[in-house]
């Protein structure tokens, strides 16, 4: 089985930012947050303007033709894709996901919200 120390080594295959360079990006319309974690952490608090994708179904929301395909990304090609989970883990895995599935402007907040939440 392939341990926690190398999975997390995908880190270097995606563009990480800081929790204080996405907040510059807040306001920015041509960036868009996406909260990876699930629905119940996304209702009780979130980045800015961010939409949930739950990672467990990400590849669902970004393949073509699935039934829960997103078409979001497919109108906004041009977007810069700001992702976002609770520690950094989870976001580090939908990255990548994002970025293998054609996404081409996809970051994640290193540390996630408990890295946000020191800087808000």
């Amino acid at each position: 089985m392939k341990k926690f120390e190398d999975l997390m080594n995908i880190s270097n295959d995606i563009e990480n930012i800081t929790a204080e360079e996405a907040k510059q990006k807040l306001n920015d319309p041509n960036v868009q947050f996406i909260d990876v974690r699930d629905k119940d952490s996304f209702t009780k608090e979130t980045i800015g303007n961010a939409i949930n994708l739950e990672r467990g179904l990400l590849e669902f929301y970004l393949a073509d033709g699935s039934p829960l395909e997103n078409d979001y990304f497919k109108k906004n090609p041009e977007k810069e894709y700001v992702v976002f989970c609770g520690l950094g883990g989870q976001g580090t895995l939908a990255t990548k996901t994002m970025k293998d599935m054609g996404i081409k402007n996809v970051k994640n907040i290193k540390g996630g919200m408990a890295e946000w939440e020191k800087i808000k």
